[in-house]
């Protein structure tokens, strides 16, 4: 593609009207506005302020792409339809449209912007449509599967053993229902070993993979499409292997599966665990104690493959190369030795990419890592903050549905802030340390990560509190202690492993890495003990967030003085989360489970149902604890605010009570009209989970599907009647 002379020219005439356009509608600004005859208005004060501003920072508007693509992206998911295939090609003509065919001074940037838009719009639209995945949407009977393993990974129990979970494609069965293309089951007990490539047979139960427990949750399913899974389930029999058939991508999943089992095995549980999260990023061997102890502590970012780690190895390989050529004169004096470290550490970084599974985080890191050594290859300099940019554009744009998930939104939030805040005060520090010593070295080194301690978790704290409902008060005090550990010891001891081991000499450092992973669990898990390690946070609005995001993007994308008035969204986007309104009554959409929350403790209809949905809904409410609801002979009763709240289940007489709440979690065509509302299982099934309010006499009602709408990744409610039918077994 790139020795192709048209596409050349194209991609350098996008660069050169993505410059002139901009430039010449700021020309156009500043000599409307810089007239000395300006008004004195307050409005034409306002606008001349904006204006100068906006000329004066023209050069780095470039960096507002990503976010209008991003724009484009939400505007797609936040339907409540999906539309058809050809609103993307309009959209994909709209973009092209806006940066060649424009030519109004004073329109084309607005229409140079909107045309990103669109573009992030019709990129979602055919990411979607390309996926194309299957979704089940009810239980399968048991059935005889047979299809090739993909993935394996293994999660602890409660008695410290592993059960293998696998991913299964190319499936085959003798069932008239059509199967999804990847599912995931697991295999209780012990079996096996399974390794990626080996085609299996088993007995398993399919069931769909679980939707939101709240309206507007995260969305499971939605994950589930783009990835690609369309079911999950359980094992019935051992697996009996057919065949083993590796190709190139089995073999690199093999690969490193093999690395997580040699960690497994030589190092103690649950350092091994720890260890194979830091080479391969396989997370799910790691026990939920230690996992809770990192996230409480602040450090859940260390156990994943993020940023910091490619940084680390790049850095440690960049000056292992350049020391080692520096010791050989003839090499050094007739080849650039910065050149050379600038190749070995994008192949180095590449491999450990590999190893790493493709992460968000990491495919951030390696794009910006390869920009600035392919900066360093032509003698120039990488701008941090455009590259950044360029990665999350590169990224949007493969993979739109990125942006929705956890790993893109804090990796991104994180680098963002730390590029910004060290563009702000580098330069007086470079000075500083400069007409210094030592002792100002060290100073400034304690200072910056502290300082980058403080910058990440500002950046990354609206984030965590809409996706995780928590932060951490001493995330600070526990990364300035772990993250040297990581950069200094842990980082470059687990590379010289993997170097050294397939040459014998592995044991050295795979004893410094045990001992230092086995100082990182006890920093995190001392520091997760400490007052207010971990505050729980209710679920805020989404303007609120949407407030935030963008006055924090305003603060750090811009330079003049104008950027601090992305603080006053930030105070309003945090004024707003204060009155947001949580829901009084939860229902789970499998009619397992009910919640009434009364503004300090959940009661829930059962504590042995539901485990993982009460968990969730504490979460989402900030609830410390739950309580049990009064029920006896299948029917709880609960009074709220004077309602009464009746729910039945199991075979019972369902009661019919006026002006009150009747939930009924089993079929049942027994009405009640002097209700103040009823909701039975088939409510449930049709809408998935629904949420009340009950501050006034109507309560308000939301449900999952209506908050989810109508879209390829949703579960429908297919009637008996209606799904494929075995003739055979009839």
């Amino acid at each position: 593609m790139w020795k192709n002379p048209s596409f050349l020219i194209i991609f350098l005439r996008f660069i050169r009207i993505s410059q002139k356009y901009p430039l010449s509608f700021l020309k156009f600004l500043r000599n409307h506005f810089h007239k000395k005859e300006t008004s004195d208005s307050v409005f034409m004060k306002i606008l001349n302020y904006i204006s100068i501003s906006f000329y004066n920072d023209f050069q780095r508007w470039l960096l507002w792409l990503p976010v209008l693509v991003g724009f484009g992206i939400s505007l797609y998911f936040s339907l409540s339809f999906e539309p058809p295939l050809w609103v993307g090609g309009l959209g994909i003509f709209a973009f092209i449209f806006s940066f060649i065919f424009v030519r109004l001074r004073v329109l084309h940037l607005l229409a140079f912007s909107i045309g990103f838009i669109f573009l992030g719009f019709s990129a979602s639209l055919f990411r979607t449509h390309l996926l194309n995945t299957v979704m089940l949407h009810y239980p399968l009977s048991p059935l005889v599967l047979e299809g090739r393993v993909q993935q394996v990974e293994l999660k602890p129990t409660l008695k410290g053993t592993f059960y293998q979970r696998l991913i299964l494609t190319d499936l085959k069965a003798e069932t008239p229902e059509k199967l999804p293309q990847k599912i995931r089951v697991s295999l209780k007990g012990k079996r096996e070993r399974l390794w990626p490539g080996q085609r299996i047979q088993i007995k398993a139960k399919l069931l769909p993979v679980s939707e939101p427990s709240t309206p507007n949750g995260f969305d499971f399913r939605r994950q589930a499409y783009f990835n690609g899974l369309g079911a999950t389930g359980f094992s019935l029999s051992p697996p009996t292997i057919l065949k083993s058939d590796f190709h190139w991508r089995t073999y690199l999943e093999k690969r490193r599966e093999e690395i997580t089992a040699y960690f497994l095995e030589k190092l103690p549980y649950p350092k091994g665990a720890i260890a194979a999260a830091l080479i391969t990023g396989d997370k799910s061997s790691i026990p939920d104690s230690i996992r809770e102890d990192f996230v409480n502590s602040g450090l859940a970012h260390i156990l994943a493959i993020s940023g910091l780690h490619l940084t680390i190895i790049a850095g440690f390989v960049f000056m292992v190369i350049r020391r080692g050529i520096a010791l050989i004169p003839p090499l050094c004096l007739h080849y650039n030795s910065k050149k050379i470290a600038a190749v070995g550490t994008i192949l180095v970084t590449f491999i450990y990419l590999i190893l790493s599974g493709f992460g968000i985080p990491a495919q951030r890191a390696f794009i910006m890592i390869t920009a600035v050594m392919g900066a360093t290859l032509l003698n120039r300099t990488a701008l941090s903050m455009r590259t950044v940019a360029f990665a999350a554009l590169l990224i949007l744009l493969i993979m739109p549905e990125s942006l929705l998930g956890p790993s893109f939104q804090l990796s991104f939030a994180a680098v963002v802030g730390l590029v910004s805040g060290y563009e702000t005060w580098k330069n007086p520090l470079a000075h500083w340390i400069v007409n210094g010593g030592r002792l100002r070295k060290l100073i400034v080194y304690g200072l910056g990560v502290s300082f980058t301690s403080l910058l990440a978790t500002l950046a990354t704290l609206p984030f965590t509190i809409y996706l995780f409902h928590r932060f951490s008060v001493h995330a600070i005090e526990a990364n300035l202690l772990a993250v040297p550990l990581t950069t200094c010891v842990i980082m470059p001891s687990a590379l010289l492993t993997c170097l050294l081991t397939p040459l014998g000499l592995g044991e050295g450092p795979l004893w410094v890495f045990e001992k230092s992973i086995s100082l990182l669990i006890q920093i995190a898990s001392i520091v997760s003990t400490w007052p207010g390690a971990h505050l729980w946070v209710a679920h805020p609005p989404l303007f609120s967030f949407i407030l935030v995001v963008f006055g924090g993007l305003w603060l750090c994308l811009w330079q003049q003085s104008w950027r601090k008035l992305g603080f006053i969204a930030i105070g309003a986007g945090f004024l707003v989360g204060f009155g947001g309104k949580l829901p009084d009554l939860l229902i789970d959409g499998r009619g397992k489970l009910v919640g009434l929350y009364d503004g300090s403790v959940l009661y829930v209809s059962s504590q042995r149902k539901g485990k993982f949905t009460a968990e969730t809904w504490k979460k989402h409410l900030a609830v410390r604890e739950t309580e049990p609801m009064t029920c006896e002979e299948g029917l709880c009763k609960m009074t709220y605010q004077d309602i009464p709240i009746l729910i039945s289940y199991g075979q019972v007489t369902h009661p019919c009570v006026k002006d009150a709440i009747l939930i009924r979690l089993e079929p049942t065509k027994i009405t009640c009209p002097e209700a103040l509302l009823t909701l039975d299982w088939y409510d449930l099934w049709r809408h998935g989970g629904h949420a009340l309010w009950l501050d006034s006499k109507k309560p308000y009602l939301e449900t999952v599907n209506q908050a989810q709408g109508r879209r390829p990744w949703t579960r429908k409610a297919i009637q008996r009647k209606d799904r494929p039918r075995d003739h055979k077994n009839d």
